[in-house]
Protein backbone atom coordinates (compact mmCIF):
# COMPACT_ATOMS: atom_id res chain seq x y z
CA UNK A 1 0.00 0.00 0.00
CA UNK A 2 2.76 2.36 0.74
CA UNK A 3 4.54 1.63 -2.78
CA UNK A 4 1.18 2.39 -4.04
CA UNK A 5 0.40 5.77 -2.51
CA UNK A 6 4.23 6.80 -3.33
CA UNK A 7 3.33 5.90 -7.35
CA UNK A 8 0.30 8.07 -6.94
CA UNK A 9 2.35 10.85 -5.41
CA UNK A 10 4.48 10.28 -7.94
CA UNK A 11 2.02 10.36 -10.92
CA UNK A 12 0.41 13.34 -9.40
CA UNK A 13 3.88 15.33 -8.85
CA UNK A 14 5.06 14.52 -12.73
CA UNK A 15 0.85 15.42 -13.77
CA UNK A 16 1.06 18.79 -11.74
CA UNK A 17 4.76 19.36 -13.81
CA UNK A 18 3.19 18.72 -17.45
CA UNK A 19 0.32 21.17 -16.35
CA UNK A 20 2.79 23.96 -15.06
CA UNK A 21 4.60 23.64 -18.18
CA UNK A 22 1.70 23.66 -20.47
CA UNK A 23 0.03 26.69 -19.11
CA UNK A 24 3.35 28.50 -19.40
CA UNK A 25 4.11 28.97 -15.87
CA UNK A 26 7.75 28.44 -16.19
CA UNK A 27 8.77 29.89 -12.94
CA UNK A 28 12.30 28.86 -11.42
CA UNK A 29 11.53 27.92 -7.85
CA UNK A 30 14.78 26.16 -7.63
CA UNK A 31 16.42 29.73 -8.03
CA UNK A 32 13.67 30.95 -5.31
CA UNK A 33 14.59 28.49 -2.51
CA UNK A 34 18.31 29.51 -3.21
CA UNK A 35 17.65 32.91 -2.97
CA UNK A 36 19.63 34.41 -0.20
CA UNK A 37 17.67 36.86 2.08
CA UNK A 38 19.94 37.45 5.01
CA UNK A 39 20.27 40.93 6.39
CA UNK A 40 18.50 44.30 6.83
CA UNK A 41 16.30 47.07 5.60
CA UNK A 42 12.63 47.25 4.25
CA UNK A 43 13.76 45.42 0.67
CA UNK A 44 15.43 42.27 2.06
CA UNK A 45 12.11 41.80 4.76
CA UNK A 46 9.93 41.98 1.90
CA UNK A 47 12.34 39.20 0.02
CA UNK A 48 11.93 37.14 2.55
CA UNK A 49 8.43 37.28 3.41
CA UNK A 50 7.54 37.28 -0.19
CA UNK A 51 9.53 34.04 -0.68
CA UNK A 52 8.18 32.44 2.39
CA UNK A 53 4.79 33.19 0.74
CA UNK A 54 5.24 32.30 -3.15
CA UNK A 55 6.39 28.42 -1.45
CA UNK A 56 3.34 28.15 1.20
CA UNK A 57 1.64 28.60 -1.88
CA UNK A 58 3.78 26.30 -4.04
CA UNK A 59 4.07 23.71 -1.55
CA UNK A 60 1.01 23.63 0.55
CA UNK A 61 -1.91 25.11 -1.83
CA UNK A 62 -0.63 24.07 -5.21
CA UNK A 63 -1.74 27.49 -6.18
CA UNK A 64 1.38 27.49 -9.03
CA UNK A 65 0.17 30.73 -10.62
CA UNK A 66 -0.36 32.96 -7.21
CA UNK A 67 3.08 31.42 -6.20
CA UNK A 68 4.98 32.52 -9.39
CA UNK A 69 3.76 36.18 -8.59
CA UNK A 70 4.66 36.50 -5.38
CA UNK A 71 8.45 34.42 -6.04
CA UNK A 72 8.80 37.18 -9.13
CA UNK A 73 7.73 40.27 -6.13
CA UNK A 74 10.19 38.13 -3.79
CA UNK A 75 13.10 37.98 -6.75
CA UNK A 76 12.68 41.56 -7.68
CA UNK A 77 12.81 43.04 -3.41
CA UNK A 78 15.79 41.49 -3.10
CA UNK A 79 17.17 42.81 -5.85
CA UNK A 80 16.62 46.22 -4.75
CA UNK A 81 13.41 46.95 -7.07
CA UNK A 82 10.59 48.86 -5.51
CA UNK A 83 8.02 46.56 -4.83
CA UNK A 84 4.37 48.01 -3.60
CA UNK A 85 1.17 46.01 -2.53
CA UNK A 86 -0.85 44.56 -4.73
CA UNK A 87 -2.88 46.73 -6.85
CA UNK A 88 -6.60 45.74 -5.99
CA UNK A 89 -8.24 46.21 -9.60
CA UNK A 90 -6.17 43.64 -10.52
CA UNK A 91 -8.13 41.00 -8.30
CA UNK A 92 -11.11 39.95 -8.44
CA UNK A 93 -12.62 40.46 -5.08
CA UNK A 94 -15.89 40.31 -3.51
CA UNK A 95 -17.76 43.64 -3.68
CA UNK A 96 -19.23 44.09 0.02
CA UNK A 97 -15.02 44.06 0.98
CA UNK A 98 -13.58 46.76 -1.42
CA UNK A 99 -14.22 49.16 0.53
CA UNK A 100 -12.84 48.09 3.10
CA UNK A 101 -9.62 46.70 1.46
CA UNK A 102 -8.97 50.03 -0.63
CA UNK A 103 -8.89 51.90 2.65
CA UNK A 104 -6.15 49.62 4.18
CA UNK A 105 -4.56 49.69 1.20
CA UNK A 106 -4.55 53.64 1.28
CA UNK A 107 -3.18 53.50 5.13
CA UNK A 108 -0.61 51.21 4.40
CA UNK A 109 1.02 53.36 1.53
CA UNK A 110 0.87 56.22 3.40
CA UNK A 111 2.86 54.75 5.89
CA UNK A 112 4.96 54.03 3.78
CA UNK A 113 5.36 57.42 1.66
CA UNK A 114 5.75 58.64 5.52
CA UNK A 115 9.24 56.40 5.77
CA UNK A 116 7.67 53.71 7.55
CA UNK A 117 9.62 51.28 5.61
CA UNK A 118 13.07 53.02 6.77
CA UNK A 119 12.17 53.41 10.19
CA UNK A 120 10.51 50.21 10.71
CA UNK A 121 11.45 47.71 7.96
CA UNK A 122 9.93 44.10 9.65
CA UNK A 123 6.99 45.98 10.90
CA UNK A 124 6.42 47.57 7.87
CA UNK A 125 7.48 44.76 5.26
CA UNK A 126 5.19 42.32 7.92
CA UNK A 127 2.56 44.99 6.57
CA UNK A 128 2.71 44.22 3.17
CA UNK A 129 3.03 40.83 3.00
CA UNK A 130 0.04 40.34 5.21
CA UNK A 131 -2.14 42.70 3.04
CA UNK A 132 -0.96 41.02 0.05
CA UNK A 133 -1.82 37.79 1.40
CA UNK A 134 -5.44 39.21 2.50
CA UNK A 135 -5.66 40.25 -0.88
CA UNK A 136 -4.98 36.80 -2.55
CA UNK A 137 -6.91 35.06 0.32
CA UNK A 138 -10.00 37.15 -0.09
CA UNK A 139 -10.03 36.94 -4.05
CA UNK A 140 -10.37 32.61 -3.38
CA UNK A 141 -12.93 33.52 -0.43
CA UNK A 142 -13.42 30.23 0.89
CA UNK A 143 -10.59 29.51 3.42
CA UNK A 144 -12.01 31.91 5.86
CA UNK A 145 -9.75 31.36 8.68
CA UNK A 146 -6.30 32.04 6.21
CA UNK A 147 -8.00 35.41 5.23
CA UNK A 148 -8.77 36.22 8.77
CA UNK A 149 -5.39 35.54 10.15
CA UNK A 150 -3.57 37.67 6.53
CA UNK A 151 -6.33 40.83 7.63
CA UNK A 152 -5.68 39.90 11.05
CA UNK A 153 -1.97 40.15 10.96
CA UNK A 154 -2.39 43.22 8.82
CA UNK A 155 -4.10 45.12 11.26
CA UNK A 156 -1.59 44.14 14.09
CA UNK A 157 1.23 45.30 12.10
CA UNK A 158 0.00 48.55 11.23
CA UNK A 159 -1.63 48.99 14.71
CA UNK A 160 2.04 48.54 15.69
CA UNK A 161 3.27 51.60 13.19
CA UNK A 162 1.07 53.67 14.36
CA UNK A 163 1.89 53.56 17.44
CA UNK A 164 5.84 54.17 16.54
CA UNK A 165 4.57 56.99 14.31
CA UNK A 166 2.81 58.16 17.40
CA UNK A 167 5.93 58.24 19.76
CA UNK A 168 8.01 59.57 17.03
CA UNK A 169 5.53 62.77 16.71
CA UNK A 170 5.06 63.27 20.14
CA UNK A 171 8.95 63.05 20.82
CA UNK A 172 9.88 65.84 17.98
CA UNK A 173 6.34 67.87 19.16
CA UNK A 174 4.60 67.55 16.03
CA UNK A 175 0.78 67.18 16.21
CA UNK A 176 0.15 68.79 12.90
CA UNK A 177 -2.61 66.12 11.02
CA UNK A 178 -2.57 67.68 7.01
CA UNK A 179 -6.11 69.08 5.96
CA UNK A 180 -7.80 67.88 2.94
CA UNK A 181 -7.11 69.07 -0.26
CA UNK A 182 -11.10 69.47 -1.98
CA UNK A 183 -13.03 71.01 -4.53
CA UNK A 184 -15.08 74.43 -4.46
CA UNK A 185 -14.47 77.53 -3.30
CA UNK A 186 -17.01 78.19 0.31
CA UNK A 187 -15.88 76.97 3.34
CA UNK A 188 -17.26 74.82 5.84
CA UNK A 189 -17.95 77.11 8.73
CA UNK A 190 -18.83 74.54 11.51
CA UNK A 191 -17.28 70.92 11.67
CA UNK A 192 -20.44 68.72 10.94
CA UNK A 193 -20.93 65.19 12.49
CA UNK A 194 -22.55 62.03 11.14
CA UNK A 195 -23.04 58.34 11.88
CA UNK A 196 -23.26 55.19 10.76
CA UNK A 197 -24.34 52.15 12.25
CA UNK A 198 -23.44 48.29 11.56
CA UNK A 199 -24.92 45.22 11.85
CA UNK A 200 -23.49 42.82 14.95
CA UNK A 201 -20.12 41.07 14.65
CA UNK A 202 -19.95 43.20 10.98
CA UNK A 203 -17.87 45.67 9.30
CA UNK A 204 -20.12 45.94 6.38
CA UNK A 205 -21.72 48.98 5.36
CA UNK A 206 -25.27 48.48 5.10
CA UNK A 207 -27.30 49.84 2.02
CA UNK A 208 -28.83 52.26 3.70
CA UNK A 209 -25.05 54.33 4.87
CA UNK A 210 -25.30 55.54 1.36
CA UNK A 211 -27.32 58.74 1.98
CA UNK A 212 -24.83 59.71 4.68
CA UNK A 213 -21.66 58.89 2.69
CA UNK A 214 -23.20 60.60 -0.30
CA UNK A 215 -23.75 63.64 2.60
CA UNK A 216 -20.39 63.54 3.94
CA UNK A 217 -18.95 63.54 0.57
CA UNK A 218 -21.01 66.42 -0.40
CA UNK A 219 -20.00 68.55 3.09
CA UNK A 220 -16.22 67.81 1.87
CA UNK A 221 -16.80 69.48 -1.56
CA UNK A 222 -18.13 72.51 0.13
CA UNK A 223 -14.62 73.90 1.45
CA UNK A 224 -11.21 74.01 0.53
CA UNK A 225 -9.31 73.18 4.38
CA UNK A 226 -11.68 70.34 5.47
CA UNK A 227 -10.49 68.00 7.31
CA UNK A 228 -12.43 64.38 7.97
CA UNK A 229 -12.04 62.29 11.19
CA UNK A 230 -13.58 58.58 11.58
CA UNK A 231 -13.53 56.98 14.41
CA UNK A 232 -14.97 53.44 14.79
CA UNK A 233 -16.48 51.95 17.75
CA UNK A 234 -18.35 48.92 19.10
CA UNK A 235 -20.80 47.37 21.25
CA UNK A 236 -19.63 45.33 24.70
CA UNK A 237 -19.73 42.21 23.79
CA UNK A 238 -16.54 40.17 22.73
CA UNK A 239 -13.33 40.33 23.89
CA UNK A 240 -11.58 43.77 23.87
CA UNK A 241 -8.47 42.56 21.16
CA UNK A 242 -11.32 41.55 19.02
CA UNK A 243 -13.30 44.60 19.50
CA UNK A 244 -10.42 47.20 19.20
CA UNK A 245 -9.81 45.06 15.49
CA UNK A 246 -13.31 45.73 14.43
CA UNK A 247 -13.90 49.31 15.15
CA UNK A 248 -10.56 49.46 12.98
CA UNK A 249 -12.49 47.45 10.23
CA UNK A 250 -15.45 49.56 10.70
CA UNK A 251 -13.61 52.67 10.15
CA UNK A 252 -11.35 51.75 7.16
CA UNK A 253 -15.04 50.82 5.32
CA UNK A 254 -16.00 54.00 5.82
CA UNK A 255 -13.19 55.35 4.78
CA UNK A 256 -12.68 53.64 2.06
CA UNK A 257 -16.37 54.71 0.70
CA UNK A 258 -15.50 58.03 1.16
CA UNK A 259 -12.11 57.95 -0.72
CA UNK A 260 -14.40 56.02 -3.56
CA UNK A 261 -16.37 59.37 -3.16
CA UNK A 262 -13.40 61.69 -4.47
CA UNK A 263 -11.95 62.80 -0.86
CA UNK A 264 -8.38 61.98 -0.95
CA UNK A 265 -6.88 59.21 1.37
CA UNK A 266 -4.08 60.73 2.18
CA UNK A 267 -6.21 63.53 4.11
CA UNK A 268 -8.75 61.39 6.07
CA UNK A 269 -8.12 61.01 9.72
CA UNK A 270 -8.66 57.10 11.20
CA UNK A 271 -8.77 56.14 14.71
CA UNK A 272 -10.49 52.89 16.56
CA UNK A 273 -11.84 52.95 19.86
CA UNK A 274 -13.17 49.53 20.17
CA UNK A 275 -15.37 49.12 23.09
CA UNK A 276 -14.28 51.90 25.09
CA UNK A 277 -16.31 54.75 24.37
CA UNK A 278 -19.82 53.38 23.92
CA UNK A 279 -22.85 55.58 23.35
CA UNK A 280 -25.25 54.04 25.35
CA UNK A 281 -23.77 52.45 28.28
CA UNK A 282 -24.38 49.07 29.30
CA UNK A 283 -23.26 46.04 31.14
CA UNK A 284 -19.93 44.16 29.57
CA UNK A 285 -21.33 41.51 27.18
CA UNK A 286 -24.47 43.48 26.15
CA UNK A 287 -25.34 43.86 22.49
CA UNK A 288 -26.18 47.20 21.76
CA UNK A 289 -26.69 48.39 18.30
CA UNK A 290 -26.41 51.82 18.90
CA UNK A 291 -22.69 51.39 19.84
CA UNK A 292 -22.09 49.36 17.15
CA UNK A 293 -21.44 52.89 14.75
CA UNK A 294 -19.16 55.10 12.99
CA UNK A 295 -18.42 58.79 13.66
CA UNK A 296 -17.52 60.86 11.26
CA UNK A 297 -16.61 64.43 11.62
CA UNK A 298 -16.08 67.19 8.55
CA UNK A 299 -14.72 70.43 9.29
CA UNK A 300 -12.31 73.21 9.25
CA UNK A 301 -8.75 72.11 9.53
CA UNK A 302 -8.10 74.66 12.47
CA UNK A 303 -10.98 73.49 14.33
CA UNK A 304 -10.20 69.76 14.26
Amino acid sequence: MRILILGTFLLAEAAAAVFLTGCGAGFDYKALRAMQTEGDGFETALARGYKEFALFESNEMRDWPDAAHFGEKAIAAANGAKVGPEPLKQWSLPRERIGEMTAARARLTKALDQGAGHQWPETAALAQIQFDCWVEQQEENWQTEHIAQCRDGYFAAMDEIDRAIAVSRANSGSTAIPAVAVKGDAAVDQPKSFTIHFDFDSADLKFDATEALNAIAETADLGKDVRVVISGHTDLAGPDPFNDRLSRRRAEAVSGALVARGISSDHISVTAHGERRPRITTPNGVREARNRRVEITVGPAPAL
